[in-house]
């Protein structure tokens, strides 16, 4: 086979994923699943920042007390 036969093959088969509705549902769900841990690990870096700032803070009470 040509290398340009096997390229178009493929190319036509890629362009029939997307197009399929069936295609086109995985992508979205892929897109979701993306867009869900990186807002997932925002949260945990948010939560782990605020854990810190405690614990800094009741070090220095501590400091200041004893």
């Amino acid at each position: 086979m040509k290398v340009g036969s096997v390229l178009k093959k493929t190319l036509k088969l890629v362009e029939n994923f997307f197009r399929d509705k069936y295609g086109g549902n995985m992508v979205e769900y892929a897109l979701l699943i993306g867009f869900s841990l990186f807002i997932f690990f925002i949260i945990v870096g948010i939560i782990t920042s605020l854990i810190n700032w405690t614990i800094g803070q009741s070090n220095g009470l501590f400091e200041l007390l004893g």
